[in-house]
Order: structure tokens, then sequence, then C-alpha cells
């Protein structure tokens, strides 16, 4: 998969999303849509992705698979920072680490979607 979507929903919408894909695999329907991370909250979404993060996810996107000292040194920051900031990105499932250790960002296309009634 090249994209991931990022999604402020109810979790009434989230388990609505599950049971139509559940259909669609019953069905025989296997194709894969794009990744999707679901957020409860607009303040949950806004713990993960801050500013210094989503410039991180660019600057890693760009430069490709990277070591956090190196991707420290492009981004002008301390490495403690970049690190805390990619071990949270890795557990949101936006960054991961190779084998080698460098970490990469795995999506060409990241999209944020929100429903304004929740995200307000």
């Amino acid at each position: 998969m090249d994209e991931v979507k990022i999604k402020v929903e109810s979790r009434e919408a989230f388990f609505a999303s599950a049971v139509k894909r559940a259909v669609k695999i019953d069905k025989g329907d296997f194709s894969a849509g794009p990744a999707t991370i679901s957020y409860e909250t607009m303040e949950q979404f806004l713990r993960i992705i801050t500013p210094n993060r989503w410039s991180l996810l660019r600057a890693l996107r760009q430069s490709g698979a990277s070591s956090i000292r190196a991707l420290s040194q492009l981004l002008g920051r301390d490495c403690r920072g970049v690190h805390a900031d990619v071990t949270a990105l890795i557990d949101a499932g936006l960054i991961e680490k190779q084998a080698d250790s460098k970490i990469r960002v795995p999506w060409k296309k990241i999209t944020a979607e929100m429903d304004f009634e929740l995200a307000a």
C-alpha cells in the first residue's frame, strides 16, 4: 500500500467501516484500499501529529531511509527530541524501522480526514 488515511472519527463510524470491509471480504473482494489510522478525538490526533512530527515525516519521506542521528542533523534538532518523535510515529504506524535500524516513511501519500463535528 502506498497511502495511509489518518482520520478523526467516532467509534461508531470506525466500526461501521470495519463492517463494510468485512462484508466486501465475505463477498470475495480482497482489493486493498488505503491503510487507515483512526483517532476518536481531535485532541488525540494532535497529540500524535504535532508540527515538528509533520516536518519530520516530510523530511524523512524526501530524504529516504535514515538514521535518527542523520535525521536530527537534517532537521537541525536535538537527537533526543527527534528520537522521541520517531518513537511516537513508529507507535502510530507512520514510520517503520528497517532491519538495518534505519527508519523510513513507507507511505507515498498521507491523507488527514476529519469530521468537523468531531474535530470541533
